[in-house]
């Protein structure tokens, strides 16, 4: 009888310490099915702003919203292919409005296009593909949401760099975004999205190369509900201040030696929100 009491206090001291210490024994994953579409609204309204040397700069400001539809087509293992479709669509530029589909379900976005996606349980992205023309690809925003890594507790963090992260007209550099998983109450989670990235990054297309300096400054949180294994919502801001310098070679005329450089100076603030709704 003691040795079982003993015993019987020993796995309780355990059970508080391991409880205690957040640990989490279960992977966090994506419940993705074929049988159940996911709905969002969205909405990412801000500034970006150009400055060509010499040039006085340009502001922009920038609405679009609407909802987007995520059908699960095929699972392979644990790869989802995923068709993300644009709905109900508003996109102003400055003073003028270029879309408004917001009265109907079935009108297709000439301005945000559709896309494929292969998406690992876990959340890792796989690949992104536009399926449609168009100037906002919503796929390069979701390309953001947290890849859970094996083992979680309280305070976890983890680092996530998207190479192909693009707005419309804008040449850009790989962002790199800190995780940081909090869990809530009723299987819900938050999972804060940080950076104070240093931006020093160098590509080339040809003969012309392209520098990139500056600092990404975004911040966001997301919620997950892990019961339904379901990404329920997502507030915040990308914040992005970057200089681009474009070197191209000699003209005909000049000497090999000469190239020709162009600085960029960019300002992009917007404020990004997705939240589920159902049906």
């Amino acid at each position: 009888m003691k040795t079982r009491i003993q015993s019987s206090m020993v796995l309780s001291i355990l059970a508080g310490l391991f409880l205690n210490s957040g640990i989490c024994f279960g992977q966090v994953k994506y419940n993705f099915s074929t049988e159940k579409p996911l709905n969002y609204d969205f909405k990412i309204n801000g500034t970006i702003s150009y400055q060509y040397e010499g040039v006085p700069a340009q502001e922009f400001s920038v609405l679009s919203k609407g909802r987007i539809r995520i059908d699960t087509i095929e699972k392979v293992g644990e790869i989802c292919a995923m068709k993300l479709t644009p709905s109900r669509t508003f996109v102003k530029l400055n003073d003028m409005v270029l879309e408004d589909f917001t009265g109907s379900e079935t009108a297709r976005s000439q301005v945000i296009s559709a896309a494929m996606m292969e998406i690992r349980e876990n959340g890792e992205v796989v690949s992104a593909t536009e399926i449609s023309p168009g100037i906002l690809n919503l796929s390069q925003m979701l390309m953001m949401i947290p890849d859970f890594p094996a083992r979680l507790r309280s305070g976890t963090r983890w680092q996530k760099t998207i190479p192909a992260f693009s707005l419309p007209g804008v040449p850009m550099c790989a962002l790199r975004f800190t995780y940081v998983y909090n869990p809530a109450e009723e299987g819900s989670s938050r999972i804060e999205l940080l950076s104070n990235q240093s931006i020093r990054e160098q590509k080339r297309d040809g003969d012309v190369s392209v520098s990139f300096t500056g600092r990404n400054s975004s911040k966001g949180e997301f919620l997950f509900d892990e019961n339904e294994g379901e990404l329920t919502s997502f507030s915040g801001v990308i914040d992005l201040i970057l200089s681009v310098v474009f070197k191209v070679p000699p003209g005909p005329d000049q000497k090999p030696s000469t190239k020709q450089s162009l600085p960029l100076r960019m300002n992009i603030k917007l404020n990004v929100s997705l939240s589920e709704i159902a049906g």
